[in-house]
């Protein structure tokens, strides 16, 4: 009987991802911007709203490099950083965090958006 009470309330508690994971989400969630960003670019029809990425998004493997390949850098980093020194998630962590998905989130909206834009029109 308490086993099944037990369960019960294990269901109850909200599910806690672990910072690599909620790290790995904030990154792809990145990606998917630099890939939609630069295949909206590369129709013609869209130009990168950001002044200070226009420049870099004309070149797409520095492109790449930048949004890409040094964010995944800065992400490693960061996670090891935490494992080895054995930090804990704090509420400030997971603001920043959450923030950045929130972001990233709209951002995948509007070039969602400019996808049936481009493929109605």
């Amino acid at each position: 009987m308490s086993e099944s009470v037990l369960d019960y309330r294990e269901l109850e508690r909200p599910r806690q991802y672990g910072f690599g994971v909620k790290l790995f989400f904030l990154y792809t969630l990145n990606a998917a911007d630099w890939f939609c960003t630069q295949a909206l670019i590369d129709t013609g029809r869209f130009q990168e709203a950001n002044p200070l990425m226009a420049s870099v998004m004309e070149y797409p493997i520095v492109g790449f490099f930048i949004k890409c390949v040094l964010p995944l850098a800065l992400s490693i980093f960061i996670w090891l950083f935490y494992k080895i020194f054995k930090l804990e998630q704090n509420k400030f962590t997971n603001f920043i965090i959450y923030s950045g998905v929130i972001i990233y989130s709209a951002v995948i909206l509007v070039h969602i958006v400019n996808f049936i834009i481009l493929y109605t029109a």
